[in-house]
């Protein structure tokens, strides 16, 4: 192909040709109007402002709405009334003239334009106001002029002040005026340069610094810190300058600066009489061509040296020349057109000299022996594996390293030597390029080499691609093409995905399979299956007193003792000190056999470390059948669960019942969560009466849970569940705000008593519970009572003592829950700060009938009595109960006998008249 193209270039480009060519290109340059050629006119003129710099005449103030002022302010658009004070600094400073290039074709309050009206009013006519041209639609043009409201022009001027951009978005110009209201207006540049013209446009003279003119902080201003000689007698613009408000344009030389600034420069350009111009260039362009045509044709005798000396030496005098003009005189010439003539004239001497088409064949045919040398030098040093083939198939180019692949060299057949798999992969390349001649197939394909001492993994990338035929049968050209194989050792990344697959799949400890891994597989079974949860117990106990590395080296000797005996099964370690266990169930063994084998395999002690460990576990068994494969994972911790709740039981097979109520339990535990903000827990109260008198003297708050699905739950089975999951702290702090909340409507001689479980009184700051409930409820200290049981104190009994003292010091009353039921010594009583001990209802309900159960209480009792404290009794559920507590001294019982847990309202309204006991004391 590039002989080909060197071949047409000999023949068809001649010296004379390229000659005529390069001669119309220089004569065509002044006539054209390329942007291309404009730009870089543009980048020359912003260069000569550059390199000429000079100062602003200082007579114009930019007063600049700056981050500072709109962090002053705080709120934007600004009050009106801003502006307003702002012109009577000004005024008051003696500024000459301000333009207010702020926008206010909008009204505002009435208060606010009516600030602003008072104050342009005693400007006395020296102010500007902005006025805009613009189109009234997109897709229109016709154009419209925005202007201030009517009010504010009653004592102001109005200014031209558009900004015109170029068609490269950047501001060159900027216009004297134009027709507002029929009337000439000038521009706001206009009237601040002192200029009468109203029309027309001049070019901003950009060699004037920004940074020279000078600018003040409007906050500055409004707060009095700028001196009157910075104003006095100056032109004052007043814009936005902070680049949140968006009033930025592109501009020569400085890149972006705020629109007012624009206006600030065009007013000081014509300050300074810096009336920039241009002329038309084309005829002396022309004649600059043709003297360059002439030199050149003429000048055959001259060296190329000699010619590209000359040409500099009219470029450097060129743009010295233009840029005196436009420095002295604001006269702006363009030099991009001859400077590109004489680029072009350095070409047809360079073609006067040498024969261009023959140097272009010469530099096609040396390229495209380097681009074919280059691809050799390529393709022999990949790393990857590269085969060039053609549409016989036959390899046309290899590198090394895919000889060793396919065991074939040049010149070989590519489906002689190549895998199964890239043979089939070329072969279906081949029969799409000809079904679809015009365009790029490619193919990718991975294949294993096992021919080695090592086994190899390798990826293959096909391309086929269609050539160019300049004469052939229409069937022949549609079956060629170039073919490209790409071969790349993908071993290590292979081996790497294996090694994360197997990670995936497998416990790093132990090297048996993970959770998900083994649910997976036993999820694929066949057949009957009888899967075990094995449970190391103690192995947090283990590691906290022997070391983690330790118990690591337990649950590896445990994964060893069951790879021992259950080869060929699915073994897993689930989690922590958990093991799971699936095994065929076939000969229909009884499970205890296998439990007790299974049981049998850790008899013996764990040798770690030269010590022996014994160890001891629980199973979970369950069949399938029971369960659905992918489920008996689960059934079989349930029934781990089942062993662990019983003492003593060292296994468990899966029973429904109880998957049932742990289920249940599970599920309530998650609907607790809702429970609390859906107002499903709500509290019934049971009378505490005063067994001398029949009197009531207050209830006991009793939590109760209406779960949508399930109705009504009884707190027997979903306290223990809050406990245990902690949920506990949450739902006894609801109860207490709930409860001195209902109480603070009772009359004042009943009080209120809150059960606190021991969790809750542990983990929660119960005192500052105390403190905000009855500050939020207005319920008196004295009429909240909190129960609490004795294993409360249990386990920390000074820390807990202390913290019962700090609350009975806020007022409340403790109580002692359940007395005679827990295992607290007699020296905690002595010691607890109590007012009540409660009689758990067992000893009530057989103390009629049980002379021990009858000795019992009345221990109690007087034992109660000796420490100062009073008794209620639970659970009376008849008369010779609370006739019997009486006489023996018991001060307050609540029981059936005298109401069930009822709703607040009926409980009072049962109890508004006294009802004495109809036993006598």
């Amino acid at each position: 192909m590039a002989k080909a193209a060197g071949d047409y270039l000999s023949g068809g480009i001649s010296t004379i040709t390229v000659r005529i060519l390069l001669i119309a290109a220089m004569l065509a340059l002044p006539l054209a109007c390329a942007g291309f050629i404009q730009g870089l006119n543009n980048s020359l003129f912003a260069k000569r402002f550059e390199w000429a710099p000079c100062k602003a005449t200082g007579n114009i103030v930019f007063v600049a709405i700056d981050k500072r002022s709109l962090d002053s302010v705080g709120t934007w658009p600004w009050p009106r009334s801003i502006y307003a004070a702002l012109l009577d600094k000004l005024i008051a400073s003696g500024a000459r003239d301000i333009f207010l290039d702020v926008d206010f074709s909008a009204s505002s309050s009435k208060q606010e334009d009516d600030r602003l009206a008072a104050a342009l009013e005693r400007a006395g006519g020296g102010v500007l106001l902005p006025v805009f041209r613009q189109q009234q639609r997109a897709s229109s043009s016709e154009t419209a002029v925005t202007r201030p409201i009517p009010q504010f022009l009653q004592n102001a001027w109005p200014a031209f002040a558009n900004v015109a951009m170029d068609a490269d978005g950047i501001v060159r110009r900027f216009d004297l005026g134009s027709q507002f209201d029929g009337n000439p207006t000038q521009s706001a540049a206009a009237a601040l340069g002192r200029t009468g013209r109203t029309t027309g446009s001049l070019l901003v003279d950009y060699s004037i610094r920004p940074d020279t003119v000078p600018t003040l902080s409007l906050s500055d201003v409004l707060d009095g810190t700028v001196p009157a000689d910075a104003i006095r007698d100056r032109s004052v613009v007043v814009g936005a300058s902070a680049a949140e408000l968006k009033d930025i344009f592109a501009v020569p030389v400085y890149g972006a600066i705020a629109g007012p600034l624009i206006h600030v420069l065009a007013a000081e350009t014509l300050l300074q009489n810096r009336f920039l111009g241009t002329f038309d260039q084309a005829p002396l362009e022309l004649l600059f061509a043709v003297i360059l045509i002439i030199g050149v044709v003429r000048g055959r005798s001259a060296g190329l040296v000699t010619i590209l000396a000359i040409g500099l030496t009219i470029v450097l005098v060129g743009e010295i020349g233009a840029f005196l003009l436009q420095w002295q005189y604001g006269l702006l010439v363009g030099t991009a057109v001859p400077w590109s003539m004489l680029m072009l004239a350095w070409m047809l001497a360079l073609n006067e000299r040498i024969d261009l088409g023959r140097m272009l064949v010469a530099v096609a045919n040396t390229e495209a022996r380097n681009t074919r040398r280059l691809m050799r030098r390529i393709i022999a040093d990949s790393s990857d594996g590269v085969v060039a083939f053609d549409s016989d198939l036959k390899i046309v180019e290899a590198s090394e390293s895919a000889r060793s692949v396919l065991r074939a060299g040049i010149g070989a057949s590519l489906l002689g030597g190549a895998h199964t798999a890239v043979i089939d992969i070329v072969r279906r390349l081949v029969s799409e390029h000809d079904a679809e001649p015009g365009k790029i197939h490619t193919g990718l394909v991975d294949f294993p080499d096992n021919s080695g001492s090592q086994a190899a993994h390798y990826e293959a990338s096909v391309t086929i691609s269609p050539v160019e035929q300049t004469s052939a049968h229409p069937a022949a050209a549609r079956s060629r093409f170039a073919g490209c194989l790409i071969i790349r050792d993908v071993t290590a990344r292979h081996e790497y995905e294996e090694r994360l697959k197997r990670l995936s799949e497998l416990d790093e400890l132990t090297g048996l399979l993970n959770r998900r891994e083994f649910a997976s597989r036993l999820a694929a079974l066949h057949g009957e299956v009888l899967v075990c949860v094995l449970d190391v117990e103690r192995f947090s106990s283990l590691c906290a007193t022997l070391g983690r590395d330790v118990g690591d080296e337990l649950l590896k000797a445990v994964a060893a003792r069951l790879r021992n005996a259950f080869a060929g099964d699915l073994l897993a370690r689930l989690d922590g000190g958990h093991f799971g266990v699936a095994t065929s169930a076939i000969d229909e063994r009884p499970i205890e056999d296998f439990a007790d084998s299974l049981l049998g395999l850790f008899k013996e002690p764990v040798p770690i470390r030269g010590a022996a460990v014994p160890i001891s576990v629980r199973l979970g068994i369950a069949r399938s059948g029971e369960a659905d494969l992918g489920a008996l994972a689960n059934a079989a911790e349930s029934a781990l669960d089942a062993a662990r709740a019983t003492p003593g039981l060292r296994w468990s097979s899966f029973d429904p019942s109880t998957a049932v109520r742990q289920a249940r339990s599970r599920r309530l535990e998650q609907d607790m969560h809702d429970a609390l903000q859906n107002r499903q827990f709500f509290l019934l109260y049971q009378p505490q009466i005063e067994l001398a008198d029949g009197r009531l003297v207050g209830a006991e708050a009793l939590i109760r849970w209406n779960h949508p699905e399930f109705g009504l739950i009884s707190p027997a089975e979903f306290i223990p569940i809050a406990e245990s999951s902690g949920l506990i702290c949450d739902i006894g702090r609801w109860t207490l705000f709930e409860a001195c909340t209902e109480a603070a409507a009772w009359p004042a001689e009943l009080s209120v008593a809150v059960n606190v479980s021991a969790l809750q009184f542990e983990r929660s700051d119960i005192e500052a519970d105390v403190r905000e409930a009855l500050s939020s409820s207005g319920l008196p200290s004295s009429r909240l009572c909190l129960e609490l049981t004795e294993s409360t104190f249990l386990d920390q009994g000074g820390p807990s003592i202390a913290k019962i003292g700090a609350l009975r010091e806020t007022g409340v009353i403790i109580a002692l829950d359940d007395f005679g039921t827990g295992y607290s010594s007699m020296s905690y009583l002595a010691d607890l700060p109590l007012d009540k001990l409660k009689i758990d209802q067992s000893f009530v309900r057989r103390m009629n009938g049980n002379a021990n159960a009858f000795e019992i209480v009345r221990a109690i009792i007087s034992l109660a009595h000796g420490l100062n404290l009073q008794v209620v009794a639970e659970g009376i559920e008849n008369e010779p109960e609370a006739e019997a507590l009486h006489r023996l001294g018991c001060e307050m019982g609540q029981g059936y006998l005298f109401g069930r847990p009822d709703d607040p309202v009926r409980m009072l309204s049962k109890w508004s008249a006294q009802k004495p006991l109809s036993a006598e004391a």
